[in-house]
């Protein structure tokens, strides 16, 4: 295994030093890949999973330090919020779907076949998915003590805006072919959703969170 990364770190250092790109002669035009994960951090997703994130990004590069990005991307998460009463409990269970519409400009440092780059944007959030909502009401009549009800829903949330901050770096493979990481951190508005079908809801909450990608980008 050491032997292994060696070599690759041999022949990143030749590729580097011996066989020069010219970034900045490179097309103009790019399309990104980003699989990553998606890490709530919001008080109000305390608790949920961490999930998948995706996103495809197409880019113009406006100068050598300058680029922007259309994003369209998927992330999810899933977790559950329970508020206990004096005779009740009520337990909802969400599968959190967040498909983003973004915009990002990113001011990138070029070295070699290197670039380093900070980004910020903003998109809209568009929040959906399946609900479960469990209802436990504790009480007397006719000798029974408890009552529960159970509902499962699909149904969408809210559209939110939400803005970030991160960094990341891409290697140049070819005068086309990158592949780097990515790093964000994301503020939103607060989702709400007050009722579904009359039935009180916990589902207010924000979607502030990590997302972390890896890149496969190609220049055209």
């Amino acid at each position: 295994m050491k032997s292994a990364v060696k070599s690759i770190f041999m022949v990143v250092l030749v590729l580097n030093f011996l066989i020069p790109i010219n970034v900045f002669a490179q097309p103009p035009f790019y399309i990104t890949f980003k699989p990553g994960i998606y890490s709530p951090q919001s008080g109000d997703l305390d608790g949920f999973d961490t999930g998948f994130s995706g996103e495809i990004a197409f880019g113009y590069r406006f100068n050598p330090n300058i680029a922007a990005e259309f994003g369209i991307g998927y992330f999810n998460t899933e977790g559950e919020k329970t508020v206990v009463g004096a005779t009740y409990v009520d337990r909802e269970e969400f599968d959190i779907n967040v498909s983003p519409v973004t915009f990002t400009l990113k001011a990138i440092l070029p070295y070699k076949r290197w670039e380093f780059f900070g980004l910020g944007g903003a998109g809209v959030y568009f929040v959906s998915g399946p609900y479960d909502y469990h209802y436990d009401d504790y009480y007397y009549h006719h000798d029974d003590y408890h009552h529960h009800d159970h509902h499962h829903y699909d149904y969408d949330y809210d559209a939110v805006l939400g803005g970030y901050l991160g960094g990341g770096l891409h290697y140049y493979i070819t005068p086309q072919l990158f592949i780097g990481v990515e790093g964000k951190y994301l503020w939103t508005d607060k989702v709400e959703e007050d009722e579904v079908f009359g039935i009180p809801s916990e589902a207010k909450f924000k979607m502030n969170g990590f997302i972390a990608s890896g890149v496969i980008g190609f220049r055209f």
